[in-house]
């Protein structure tokens, strides 16, 4: 349960941040769909992207989210502490 909770709430973290960068920094030069002529800068921001962004391109989004989902830490609350990768921080002053 614990590592569900860590792995949401990192996909949050990240679902914010794609929100709010592009809006500060600008969006990516060229074609996103060169087919269908469908720059970068033609995609809206939140929700309103769902419509333009072609569905093959949600295909390829949802194929690696579950490559991620199956392939890293499925079995990590029977091997160990959720969440713990063995990443220290340097101002840490825990020995680990």
């Amino acid at each position: 349960r614990r590592t569900v909770e860590l792995k949401h709430g990192r996909i949050s973290m990240l679902a914010t941040m794609g929100y709010i960068t592009p809006e500060i920094t600008g969006k990516f030069p060229g074609d996103l769909s060169p087919s269908a002529g469908l720059k970068f800068a033609d995609v809206p921001n939140g929700l309103a992207a769902i419509s333009k962004v072609p569905a093959m391109g949600w295909a390829q989004v949802v194929a690696y989210a579950g490559f991620c989902e199956l392939s890293a830490g499925s079995d990590d609350w029977k091997t160990g502490t959720p969440g713990d990768y063995g990443f220290k921080v340097l101002t840490s002053s825990d020995p680990a």
